[in-house]
């Protein structure tokens, strides 16, 4: 922690620089000194203790964005809970103009942004008119504040409502006056509304503010209650509970911020809470009723929300969850297993993904899927995930003193890690730290982030290739990239989502097309393809066939700590030193066979040998399709010629179960079922059918469904007569 002395000064005012990098606290020193004392510290952790014992000596915070550790969301997130912001202006530093992180910042709290490199008048004026708009703005409430509380009947002038404090006198006392009233209490607030103002100006969100005011009135003086304004975009009403009048009410409150001089991401949004103990304290019920309305942040698709128990208890526990993790972090709980990734042709070991794991404590292991999600929604997901990769490279190091040769492990990066910190130099940095091939660290990126912010995405994923990385694309297919979108995407490995050999019987087929598509795409573009989630020896065979040779999944073996993946792979048997790369010598593939320039009908009949198409309704079981191999093994009486020619009468070769010797026929319904059930592998038994002769000949016949057309079902079948076993 970086803090000058403190000396008694004349200055006027007071500025607090947060930033890690000693170079830009030096260049802003350098412009603010002659106006004001600084006091200068390099991370976010000290910063907070720093503002919790004298921030009411401070006049302005400047704060960096990117730091390692606890970022500039993180300390504005602190700051807010602490109800700092309200007597705080903060100003924001940036190396770019990113809209995202501008959205996101004013959001928080901040009042204005200045860009790196630094322009001395810019960055002098924008401080001072800070202090000085915030310093007056405070002046005026203050002295709002006072006088409503010498006269409660006073309302704000903007708005026409009752302000503050004034409005909860009256919700107290009218609480207290009528303790079986059944009653509602309502939180409003514009969607990014210090953003709508930076946009279009003060006069039109002033204009915004007086239209939902307007509305409220309107409300209350058809169905009663009492309507308040607390300042900035938020406002208060408390109300009978009449929910067909109150939908009405906020469908009207809604529309008002999807007119077509407001843009979306203005909405106004609404928090309702059903008041059971009149009795309960106004700051309590006011609280309750903006967990519902927090509850509708960052959904578009939601503008209100009713308060439920969950809620609070969802905010608790998310509270102390995040407590627990800063926690963690101190006392070292957060570590990584590794998952092996295999080449499923020998079953040898490529690699391995690193998965955070946290060994709490008092609780044991607990599950990322408890923690993760919270730590991404309150953008600390990046403080861990710099704890994996610091921990994954100092890993390998050792394992390569150890005197083993290493094979790549990847490390997940998140959109957050993307949008709050410089992560080709984190890893840049780890590289030095600990003298390390770059090839040694693989770099996974979720397919969603890159569809979500594909910019900023892509340029982070360029840099990173660019300084010697190798990128992988995660999840493909879990979100919603086109096959298209492929070819702009400059990566080094495509992981592809298992989830479509995981559909319903239904779609099945769909998932299996959509998977060949990718694997035979990124084969044309030459990029190595892997496929997560893989659990079953079916789905092994069918995505060896397809010429996909590395996989993750439990079926070959689950996230281990890394000792046991050491013990694993100190055995070079289970090693495959050269990684994941495109194969050498490609699988054939179907479509092939149809290539009229390559092969020629009677090749195709002579590879494929005697094969049919049936159709199957009820009992009635037709064969429509039959090669020439099929009706020399079978004897049939019908030659191709004699069945295209009744084919053209729209007649077809009808075998019935009469045509299956009486002791098969059990047997070949069931084979058709079977074929059914497992369109991917089909179904195989041994059936008789008589013949021309009259005579019954048994046959190895093997069946696989192709698709469903009206009622009837389309089978493909190849068969082989028992005497050439």
């Amino acid at each position: 922690m970086k803090q000058e002395n403190e000396i008694i000064s004349t200055k006027k005012y007071k500025a607090l620089i947060i930033d890690d990098s000693e170079m830009n606290r030096e260049i802003l020193k350098g412009i603010l000194s002659d106006e004001m004392d600084i006091v200068e510290i390099d991370n976010g952790e000290d910063a907070c203790d720093y503002m919790m014992n004298h921030a009411s000596e401070l006049n302005i915070v400047i704060l960096d964005l990117v730091m390692p550790g606890m970022n500039g969301f993180e300390v504005l997130k602190f700051m807010k809970y602490k109800h700092m912001m309200e007597s705080l202006p903060v100003i924001m530093i940036s190396a770019d103009n990113d809209e995202h992180n501008i959205e996101r910042a004013f959001d928080l709290g901040v009042i204005d942004f200045v860009f790196r490199p630094f322009s001395e008048r810019i960055v002098l004026r924008r401080v001072l008119t800070t202090i000085n708009l915030f310093k007056r703005q405070r002046d005026l409430i203050a002295t709002i504040d006072t006088q409503y509380k010498v006269d409660d009947g006073r309302t704000d002038d903007l708005t026409g409502l009752d302000y503050k404090q004034t409005f909860f006198n009256k919700v107290y006392t009218h609480l207290k006056s009528n303790p079986n009233d059944r009653l509602l209490m309502i939180a409003i607030d514009i969607d990014h509304f210090k953003l709508f103002n930076n946009y279009y100006g003060w006069e039109r969100g002033d204009r915004y503010l007086k239209k939902i005011a307007r509305l409220m009135r309107e409300f209350i003086q058809m169905n009663g209650g009492m309507a308040g304004y607390l300042g900035g975009d938020d406002f208060a009403l408390l109300c009978p509970n009449k929910r067909e009048e109150l939908r009405k009410f906020y469908g009207r409150v809604i529309k008002s911020g999807q007119l077509a001089e407001y843009q979306v991401g203005f909405s106004p949004k609404i928090g309702i809470y059903e008041i059971d103990d009149n009795m309960e304290s106004v700051g309590s019920i006011y609280d309750h009723a903006v967990i519902a309305l927090d509850d509708t942040k960052g959904d578009y698709t939601k503008n209100v929300s009713w308060y439920n128990k969950s809620m609070y208890q969802d905010v608790k526990d998310e509270y102390e969850l995040l407590v627990d993790v800063q926690r963690g972090i101190r006392d070292g709980e957060f570590t990584f297993f590794i998952q092996p990734k295999v080449n499923m042709l020998d079953g040898r070991i490529v690699g391995g993904e690193a998965l955070v794991r946290w060994i709490h404590k008092d609780k044991g292991m607990v599950s990322p899927g408890v923690f993760i999600p919270a730590l991404e929604q309150n953008g600390f997901i990046s403080n861990i995930d710099q704890i994996v990769w610091d921990n994954v490279a100092a890993w390998q190091k050792d394992w390569i003193e150890s005197g083993h040769e290493a094979l790549p492990i990847s490390v997940n990066v998140s959109r957050a890690d993307i949008f709050t910190m410089d992560v080709t130099g984190f890893f840049l940095g780890l590289i030095e730290k600990y003298d390390l091939p770059k090839h040694l660290l693989e770099i996974e990126i979720t397919e969603s982030a890159y569809v979500e912010e594909d910019t900023k995405v892509s340029s982070e994923i360029g840099k990173l290739r660019d300084a010697g990385f190798k990128v992988l694309m995660d999840d493909f297919g879990s979100g919603y990239s086109s096959l298209n979108s492929l070819k702009d995407m400059e990566i080094d490995v495509l992981k592809i989502d298992m989830k479509f050999l995981k559909m319903d019987f239904s779609n099945l087929n769909k998932g299996v097309s959509i998977l060949e598509s990718i694997v035979n795409m990124a084969r044309a573009m030459q990029i190595p393809t892997i496929v997560e989630g893989v659990e079953e020896q079916e789905q092994v065979n069918y995505l060896t066939g397809m010429g996909c040779n590395y996989a993750q999944g439990f079926f070959f073996y689950r996230p281990m700590p890394r000792e046991e993946f050491a013990k694993l792979v100190e055995n070079e048997d289970n090693v495959d030193h050269e990684g994941i790369h495109i194969s050498r010598l490609d699988p054939v593939h179907v479509r092939e066979f149809l290539d009229e320039n390559l092969y020629s009908d009677v090749v195709v009949n002579n590879i494929l040998g005697p094969t049919a198409f049936y159709e199957v309704e009820d009992d009635e079981i037709c064969l429509v399709r039959m090669n020439e191999q099929y009706c020399k093994l079978t004897g049939l009486a019908y030659h191709p010629e004699q069945i295209a020619e009744q084919d053209a009468k729209g007649e077809n070769y009808i075998i019935t179960l009469e045509g299956v010797h009486p002791d098969d026929r059990g047997t070949f319904r069931k084979l058709i079922e079977d074929a059914y059930d497992d369109p991917l592998n089909g179904a195989s038994a041994h059936i008789r059918f008589r013949v021309k002769s009259g005579d019954y000949k048994d046959y190895r016949m093997r069946l696989f469904f192709l698709r469903n057309r009206h009622n009837t079902r389309i089978y493909y079948a190849s068969i082989m007569s028992t005497e050439d076993f």
